[in-house]
């Protein structure tokens, strides 16, 4: 089934400071049957495939279900169909607007480096 993902179906929202996941936006989706559900995606890989494609793989773990029953979503077909089509829109967006940051609300690295005296 095809999706037609757009800006405005999901939006970025950041987590409650006491979560496990506290640093990391979370996707809050804002249209369709499943509105109102708060997903943070974890590890994203792309494998290419021999037909000129590429399959998406991704891990999620669900903030808020909203009025789902949680094992529902997670066992749903459709539904992870669709956190995968919200995905694909977010990486390609992203790409085109050379903004490709996913994950950490901020930096935890730091690239300064200092050469040692002699």
């Amino acid at each position: 089934m095809g999706y037609n993902i757009t800006d405005k179906d999901f939006k970025l929202v950041e987590n409650d400071g006491d979560s496990d996941f506290a640093e990391f936006y979370g996707v809050k989706l804002t249209s369709g049957k499943y509105r109102n559900i708060i997903v943070i995606y974890g590890k994203v890989s792309v494998q290419e495939l021999d037909t000129d494609e590429a399959k998406l793989s991704f891990t999620y773990a669900i903030q808020d279900p909203a009025d789902f029953d949680l094992e529902f979503l997670q066992s749903d077909e459709d539904f992870n169909n669709y956190l995968g089509a919200v995905l694909e829109y977010f990486i390609q967006d992203s790409l085109e607007n050379k903004e490709a940051t996913i994950g950490n609300i901020k930096s935890t690295t730091d690239a300064h480096t200092e050469s040692s005296p002699q």
